[in-house]
């Protein structure tokens, strides 16, 4: 018997890796399967956009969209996702702004590949469509639209601006971003394609290039007379408007013709796959049963649940005397909504930047004001409403019944009004400023946690969208957030351990090759690989640890600056990227200013890089732009970044001072070849350099880019023509050698 005993344990003890490894392997086939189906919807959807699109991008106010096809993306969404899209359809369908429709045509077949996980699915090589599909080609329409309609504008007025002029240049810098990337990518992404179609899809690419080349042409004469233009009759538009219906109809038949593709590689990938499961199902299934036996067992032998006492101590927050997080979590596990017919709404509000009323006034009075937004919430709410303070400067509220979607919505609004009111703090009115998340919980069904998981994403969306904002749950916000879940413990860990810092990429004198400066790039250093900033910020921005990793590039920033002073290494500017969060802090230029000095720095010898992003929002601008005036007047060099791809870069010139404009990388590229791009960079320059601001250019990589950009004005450069960003150590000894132009005036890379 006993011998029996231990050989039983030993054939399980042997047997139960294989059982986990069969099993694991065929439902990991079954699920690409149903994966590979359900990608194959996405691209089917996407296909039938198509031709709707088109047809918006004419100029038609309103779309009827076919019933099959509604009725198709609505049961692609389910029960999740269904509002969701049937909205993002609607919106596109009813909008009679053109350029506003794309855009919602865009955001609509991004939300539809993202459901459908089309890259997951793809194979290696077609990996990277959907991008285009989603992202490239759509902007390049969007572009090419807003392009002609500027055009038929600027056209008719009586007099031409300064502020006209500037945004020709600007906005076709956005469009030449788009056109000349998808005309990149599609060399990139269609060489290593196989078959008679990827020929296919090759000359379909070759079209839409020359097309595009053909429109840059006519953009080009746009640019040009509205620069010299007095009135709308001095610019040349019809051209432009002429050629834009061609570059659109080459651009939707490459967009087709990618779709065509992707789909018969899906298709190709499911029958290889369903190929390998059926071949292994029998076996799978003898291992799965065996290891069901085998399981029941186990699980009969370690089933001893026992009961947990609920804990009856520590469910109220004794600063407001409100229920705290604990307390609505048990409600949320144990109440029922209050009727059969209505459903449950929670509304989660936080007070923005509250750690600010605190240093201006103290923790007593912060306090003070918790207690007042505590007895503003508590008179607002229902009899059968539960109020609490989940913890921080956020509150809670959960109505059992609240009737509709869009009643709660109101009624959450109302709340948020009252609480972003005006407090009095020891004799000063001070603004209260808040955001909402809102989440609405489905009739006839019990309460969960994932309601109060809902509502706080909905916070989250609120609060990048800016100040006083509400955002209601939508399950894109999940779905996002689980994307970058993984990667954001990944970031949190690697700041704990000091393995995110920054390289340098140094900035030289277009004229004497002098290194004047570098600018700061967060670099993840994982083991013996270097992550680039694409790769982890977008995951630690939706996480909140933005803040911690400016604070880490920041603080090693300070440590070269401080190194190059001991060294005697003089007139270095070293650059940061600033972000709104870090602009908008009360304090903040002072506080940077004091510790600078203290280390024996000067702030001349660091430059602020202003993103075009930090001036979108004009409300939450407002901090903003006062903190980087301040800055200034303390002696900070302040560059605004990314010049050219966005409107906004006209309002900041205007509202800022500037000490420095760097222009983007996709005006430089080729530029010393390209006549049409020459116009745009030349416009861009010569237009800051009325305003006595000087220029840099980014992604310098050739000596006939940095000879034209030197022939044309442009004060400094940084690219990989100079160095690639580098370590502290390698930046050091760059500065010490200042040594980048050889005798004949030739520029070369000074890595080591």
């Amino acid at each position: 018997m006993r011998i029996r005993g231990w050989l039983t344990g030993l054939i399980i003890f042997l047997l139960a890796p294989s059982l986990l490894f069969a099993s694991l392997w065929f439902y990991g086939n079954f699920e690409s399967v149903r994966a590979i189906d359900r990608s194959l919807k996405g691209v089917g959807l996407l296909q039938a956009l198509g031709p709707l699109t088109e047809e918006k991008s004419r100029g038609v106010p309103s779309l009827e969209i076919p019933d099959d096809y509604h009725a198709q993306l609505i049961r692609f969404g389910g029960p999740d996702y269904a509002d969701y899209l049937d909205t993002q359809l609607t919106e596109f369908a009813t909008e009679e702004d053109v350029s506003k429709a794309l855009r919602h045509a865009r955001s609509l077949a991004i939300s539809i590949a993202a459901l459908a996980k089309i890259s997951s699915s793809s194979p290696y090589e077609t990996t990277k469509l959907p991008h285009l599909l989603t992202e490239i080609l759509p902007s390049v329409i969007i572009e090419t639209s807003k392009m002609r309609e500027n055009a038929e504008h600027l056209s008719t007025k009586d007099t031409i601006n300064v502020w006209d002029k500037m945004m020709v240049p600007v906005q076709g810098g956005q469009f030449k971003v788009a056109a000349d990337g998808a005309a990149r990518d599609t060399v990139l992404l269609f060489t290593d394609l196989v078959g008679p179609a990827a020929d296919d899809l090759r000359l379909k690419a070759r079209q839409y290039r020359e097309a595009n080349v053909a429109f840059q042409t006519q953009g080009a004469k746009f640019l040009t007379s509205t620069i010299q233009a007095e009135t709308g009759t001095d610019i040349v538009a019809e051209p432009v408007i002429t050629a834009e219906p061609m570059l659109i109809e080459a651009t939707y038949t490459l967009w087709q013709e990618t779709l065509d593709y992707l789909r018969a590689a899906l298709i190709e990938e499911k029958q290889d796959t369903l190929l390998a499961v059926s071949l292994a199902g029998a076996v799978a299934t003898a291992v799965i049963f065996i290891a069901f036996g085998i399981g029941a067992v186990l699980v009969r032998a370690l089933a001893d649940r026992t009961q947990k006492e609920f804990e009856k101590l520590g469910f109220h927050d004794p600063l407001t005397g409100l229920p705290n997080r604990r307390a609505l979590l048990e409600a949320l596990r144990t109440v029922r909504p209050s009727s059969s017919s209505g459903t449950s709404g929670l509304v989660v509000f936080d007070i923005r930047q509250f750690r600010k009323i605190n240093h201006r006034f103290g923790d007593e009075s912060g306090d003070m004001i918790l207690r007042a937004i505590a007895s503003d919430l508590t008179a607002i709410a229902g009899p059968k409403d539960f109020l609490c303070r989940t913890g921080g400067s956020e509150f809670a509220l959960l109505r059992r019944d609240a009737n509709s979607n869009a009643a709660f919505e109101s009624f959450a609004r109302k709340v948020l009004k009252k609480i972003c009111s005006v407090k009095v703090v020891e004799g000063q009115e001070t603004v209260i400023d808040a955001n909402a998340g809102v989440s609405i919980h489905k009739a006839n069904t019990a309460l969960s946690e994932n309601i109060l998981t809902d509502a706080t994403l909905a916070l989250r969306a609120a609060k990048q969208k800016g100040s006083k904002e509400l955002e209601v749950f939508s399950p894109m916000m999940r779905a996002i957030f689980e994307s970058n879940a993984e990667t954001a413990k990944e970031v949190l860990s690697a700041l704990e351990h000091g393995n995110i810092v920054p390289w340098y990429q140094p900035q030289v004198d277009i004229n004497t090759g002098q290194i004047i400066g570098a600018e700061a790039l967060a670099r993840w250093i994982d083991g013996d690989q270097v992550r680039f900033p694409g790769a982890f910020l977008p995951a630690a921005e939706d996480a909140g640890y933005m803040e911690l990793i400016e604070t880490a590039v920041r603080e090693n920033v300070l440590s070269l600056a401080t190194t190059l002073e001991t060294r005697d290494m003089h007139g270095i500017h070293l650059g940061l990227n600033v972000s709104a969060s870090f602009l908008e802090q009360e304090n903040v230029a002072e506080e940077i200013y004091a510790k600078i000095v203290s280390l024996g720095l000067k702030p001349s010898n660091f430059n602020l890089e202003i993103l075009e992003a930090v001036m979108i929002d004009e409300i939450a601008a407002m901090p903003v732009k006062a903190n980087i005036a301040r800055l200034s007047e303390l002696g900070f060099f302040i560059e605004l970044d990314d010049f050219g791809t966005g409107h906004s870069s006209i309002s900041s010139l205007r509202d800022l001072k500037v000490d420095r404009v760097k222009i983007d990388r996709s005006f430089v590229t080729g530029v010393d070849t390209n006549p049409g791009l020459q116009k745009f960079t030349s416009a861009l320059i010569n237009l800051a350099k009325s305003l006595d601001i000087s220029v840099l250019a980014e992604g310098v990589e050739t000596e006939g880019e940095r000879l034209w950009l030197q022939q044309n004005g442009c004060d400094y450069i940084q690219g990989f023509l100079v160095s690639k960003a580098v370590p502290e150590d390698q930046i050091l000894d760059m500065i010490q050698r200042q040594s980048v132009l050889n005798a004949d005036g030739k520029m070369y890379a000074v890595t080591a």
